[in-house]
């Protein structure tokens, strides 16, 4: 996942293949940054014999037997071949992407990364309206690292000469997104839920709305499903917990077990065949992407997500989050606390406040992501064992209440 660009081998004789964890990850400097010999699911296990939790990746998770195994096999007999070439593990992977996605979006394109994914979709959109140059969504919003995601985010093109132009829209401000789809527009994306963000609080009403506003423009309706698919949000994607269909929906890493990079964007027949229909499969394509342990992964990732009911899983973590850290709410530094199933998230009183509640977590020994302005992302990963994800919790509600003397106390906001 995107925290993997955190971690990194140290040049050091006595450390061998570990990796630690770079202190800006922590929040706190210092030589107490972990040297990670061995993570199976959310659990770390360090050098100097302490245990961590990893509630920052958001990924499938490490060392999942059932994977593990399959990758191992698929890597002795061969792991990169030309994407021209029609191999058994990509046919696999397809087949498992149609089986998890609704219909019509039977067309699955593998790539690289989620980042890489979504560049497809708007390279999709731009082939359907060649003379559009705008791309249209929520303003803040993370959709990857690459020009035209990180665009959107900040609400303003990087390049001046990019081919879609980006038209940020607040997030509170959903109703104004939905005016703006008109026939200039090329594609709107916008993630189901995020940290900071319910699903719930884009309303059934609002969706159906969108979806006739792109219909009535021929604006492809994108969804960045990256963080929320499969299996986190408590269902095996968020589309099913919307009334409508997106034209394209975009996946990323945790598809590749935390083991091997791979994105994929899923589309309808007619929305595809509109742009490559008959044409040289190498008008879009990847050098590595498709390839057979990359594909290998993502099948072996699909079967574990609904052999192991990982989905209920993730179910059984919101509510332990919802239970355990709402009494958090309004005694201290946090405000809010979200629970998408295990796309949980903390709202503290100020960005200063964040940052202390990753301080506080690393002494609690667990990972997090940096904060997002005053919004702490605890995000486990959908393997974690179930006590682990349990001691996440507790550890979690430990970290809060000793913020609870320091802070004044915050509007009580607890919405399940």
């Amino acid at each position: 996942m995107t925290t993997n660009s955190h971690l990194e081998t140290r040049d050091t004789p006595d450390l061998g293949d570990a990796a630690v964890v770079h202190r800006h990850l922590l929040g706190a400097p210092g030589p107490d940054a972990p040297v990670v010999r061995r993570q199976v699911g959310a659990r770390i296990e360090a050098a100097d014999g302490s245990t961590w939790l990893d509630a920052a990746s958001a990924g499938f998770g490490p060392g999942h037997p059932v994977v593990t195994g399959r990758l191992v096999e698929q890597a002795g007999r061969v792991a990169l071949s030309s994407r021209i070439l029609v191999s058994r593990p990509l046919a696999e992977a397809v087949t498992a992407l149609h089986q998890l996605c609704p219909d019509p979006l039977t067309v699955s394109y593998l790539c690289n990364s989620g980042a890489e994914a979504l560049d497809s979709a708007l390279k999709l959109a731009k082939g359907t309206h060649r003379a559009r140059r705008l791309v249209a969504g929520f303003a803040g919003a993370e959709h990857g690292t690459l020009v035209h995601g990180l665009s959107l985010t900040h609400g303003f093109p990087l390049l001046p000469d990019q081919p879609l132009r980006p038209v940020a829209v607040p997030r509170d401000r959903p109703d104004e997104l939905v005016e703006r789809i008109r026939d200039d527009v090329a594609a709107v994306v916008v993630a189901p839920a995020a940290p900071g963000h319910r699903l719930a609080d884009l309303s059934p009403e609002w969706w159906r709305r969108l979806r006739a506003a792109c219909d009535r423009s021929g604006t492809l309706l994108v969804l960045d499903e990256r963080l929320t698919g499969p299996a986190r949000l408590g269902t095996d994607l968020a589309v099913s917990q919307l009334p409508v269909l997106p034209d394209a929906l975009v996946l990323g890493e945790t598809l590749g077990a935390d083991a091997v990079p791979v994105g994929c964007l899923v589309t309808s027949r007619a929305t595809y065949d509109r742009v490559y229909a008959r044409r040289n499969p190498s008008l879009h394509g990847s050098t590595f992407g498709a390839n057979p342990l990359s594909s290998a992964a993502v099948a072996a990732v699909l079967r574990v997500a609904a052999d192991d009911r990982l989905a209920e899983r993730q179910r059984d973590v919101a509510g332990l989050a919802r239970s355990r850290l709402a009494e958090l709410v309004g005694t201290g530094a946090v405000t809010d606390v979200g629970a998408d199933g295990a796309l949980i998230w903390l709202r503290a009183a100020s960005p200063a406040a964040a940052r202390e509640l990753v301080t506080e977590l690393a002494r609690e020994r667990v990972l997090v992501r940096p904060p997002d302005g005053d919004v702490v992302a605890v995000l486990p990963p959908l393997t974690a064992a179930p006590d682990d994800a349990a001691e996440l919790i507790d550890r979690v509600a430990a970290a809060g209440d000793r913020l609870a003397t320091t802070w004044p106390d915050g509007q009580r906001e607890v919405r399940r």
